[in-house]
């Protein structure tokens, strides 16, 4: 029977001490609107499963741990030399973990397959008083990439960023702005659409359609996109790039493989224009 608030169940879901020991660490997340640096790490479980395509199992575990973003004199983060914030105190941990049948209480709307989520303060309690719905509901639009935001990263931490068939290049076919903002949630792990503009993982996408190739300000772009600067990013070029970006420029940081199907690809494109 579904809760009806969708509360996270403390009894499902227990602080894995030692995780640390074992698992394995496959990304660093700056977070420029917060002042955040998560670290991700996976279990044995979810990496297999990773490395060998297959769905997510019971068992399989994802840890991100929130830390606030040293500061310096001025209060701005201080980076390594990778970019990457330095780790100041906990703020939480966020924890989620699959179990057999664990997601038949939840209403088929927002279910994530076996997905429940915890988090636990900075001394591992586990927090009482969080409520599941909103992650599953953030999740929900992601069942391609087993419902984990940073999926693309962990494939590519343990067998490198993989191929896509992609359907031919198609340059003007009509776009679902809706559709493509739903299917973009795969990328805001990486990317912020706001006026800011400020850099994650990847650069800001604000004002992307039309702008030159390579242009964010506080940005370390790779040499082949550079290569690039003086082109703008016309349709036919995001085309190509959401096609495989690896493609278009072989050493590009992007981990995410690309849209096989045309039409994805396209309705992406159109919530991309609306972006200024």
């Amino acid at each position: 029977m579904p809760l009806a608030s969708a509360e996270a169940d403390p009894k499902r879901i227990a602080f894995p001490e030692g995780y640390e020991k074992t698992w394995l660490p496959y990304a660093v997340h700056n977070r420029p609107d917060n002042g955040q640096v998560r670290h991700l790490l996976a279990n044995p479980v979810a990496v297999e499963a990773a490395k060998d395509g297959k769905p997510i199992p019971p068992g399989a575990i994802l840890m991100m741990e929130v830390y606030k973003a040293k500061t310096d004199a001025g209060n701005q983060p201080i980076a390594g030399s990778d970019g990457l914030w330095e780790k100041g105190d906990v703020v939480f941990y966020g924890v989620m973990q699959t179990g057999p049948g664990w997601g038949e209480e939840h209403p088929a709307e927002y279910r994530n397959g076996d997905w429940n989520y915890a988090t636990f303060s900075p001394a591992k309690t586990h927090n009482a008083t969080m409520v599941e719905k909103p992650c599953l509901e953030c999740h929900k639009a992601l069942p391609e990439a087993q419902y984990v935001f940073s999926w693309d990263e962990l494939v590519s931490k343990v067998k490198g960023v993989p191929r896509i068939d992609a359907e031919p290049v198609r340059v003007g076919l009509a776009g679902n702005v809706d559709r493509g903002k739903v299917l973009f949630q795969r990328c805001t792990n990486c990317h912020t659409t706001d006026q800011q503009a400020r850099a994650k993982v990847g650069p800001g996408l604000f004002g992307i359609a039309g702008r030159q190739v390579a242009s964010a300000q506080n940005y370390a772009y790779s040499g082949s996109l550079k290569a690039l600067a003086a082109q703008p990013w016309s349709d036919e070029r995001l085309e190509r790039w959401l096609a495989g970006p690896r493609v278009v420029a072989s050493d590009t940081k992007m981990v995410f493989p690309g849209f096989a199907k045309a039409q994805d690809r396209a309705d992406v494109i159109a919530y991309l224009k609306t972006l200024k």
